[in-house]
């Protein structure tokens, strides 16, 4: 028993530390989420692990005066009923979903550390905002993106051309189809519609970029660089990611199509976006070597 009354007091004085009760208090709303809809928690559960990270750094601020910690309190009390604010614009929401999960931390933060901390949740909290409501973005986006899927019905179909594919478009009211003769001479055809284009996967990429890059070091010159060329490349493996899906009718048949349709995007995206972090990491070496290739080019050895 006293090895139990010696552990204690140190359980207690855990407890007073400022940063080891915020992450007690922070942890137990993502179970609600899970009560009502256990997918939604993974992305609020990446947010506690981002906020994790900074452990150290949340243990240094200073404590928020007696004003603002009221004013937590109240912003920790009303994040449980965010839902009558986000079933305005959402009307799918659950009662208590990532956005009461949102103010709550916001509110958390309030209590316990200076306002100033409030800079240190940005990247969580648009992890968590951006990434649940990524979904509705799309939805939202759908009627402004839609004519694009034409233009891209296009490209596909050049490039099936262009390989060997004998690939013809036709469209059903406004719905571009894509009609490609397998070498079996069975006729498969897919509708091209909108969520093909791949917008909710570069909205996706695009709220990783931010998340990574907000507190790089870099300048804005490279993160906007970088930023550019890991959406275009995003934008590439989407035309490449279709092709494959007709390529797959054409050789195999609509059954294999269809499962590439189901994999390829998932396929491509965690591997360029494996690549992409890689070659962002090792950027400085990257530069380093470009010029050292460069300098021997344009000033040869004699």
């Amino acid at each position: 028993m006293k090895p139990n009354k010696a552990r204690l007091p140190d359980f207690l004085s855990a407890l007073q530390s400022r940063a080891n009760l915020f992450f007690i208090l922070a942890f137990p709303p993502m179970l609600l989420i899970f009560f009502y809809s256990p997918f939604s928690a993974v992305i609020p559960f990446y947010g506690f692990l981002l906020l994790s990270l900074k452990y150290q750094k949340l243990s240094t601020f200073k404590r928020a005066s007696l004003i603002q910690e009221i004013l937590g309190v109240i912003v920790v009390c009303c994040s449980f009923f965010a839902y009558y604010g986000a079933v305005l614009v959402y009307p799918k929401a659950a009662f208590y979903s990532p956005a009461n999960y949102t103010a709550y931390l916001i509110g958390l933060f309030l209590i316990f550390f200076e306002l100033s901390t409030l800079k240190e949740a940005f990247a969580p909290l648009f992890l968590i905002v951006a990434a649940t409501s990524s979904t509705f973005i799309s939805d939202w986006l759908k009627p402004l993106l839609s004519p694009f899927a034409n233009d891209f019905a296009h490209i596909i179909t050049g490039i099936l051309n262009m390989l060997g594919v004998k690939t013809s478009l036709y469209y059903m009211g406004n719905t571009p189809i894509i009609s490609v003769l397998s070498l079996s001479g069975k006729t498969v055809s897919g509708s091209f519609v909108y969520e093909c284009i791949g917008v909710y996967s570069m909205l996706v990429f695009s709220i990783i970029l931010v998340v990574i890059l907000f507190e790089d070091p870099s300048s804005l010159k490279v993160k906007t660089a970088y930023s550019v060329i890991g959406l275009l490349g995003m934008f590439a493996l989407n035309i490449v990611r279709v092709t494959m899906i007709f390529l797959g009718n054409y050789f195999y048949g609509a059954e294999v199509g269809s499962t590439i349709h189901y994999v390829a995007g998932y396929a491509l995206f965690t591997a360029w976006l494996a690549f992409f972090l890689y070659v962002y990491s090792k950027r400085q070496a990257l530069h380093t070597k470009i010029r050292s290739v460069s300098m021997r080019i344009y000033h040869p050895r004699t």
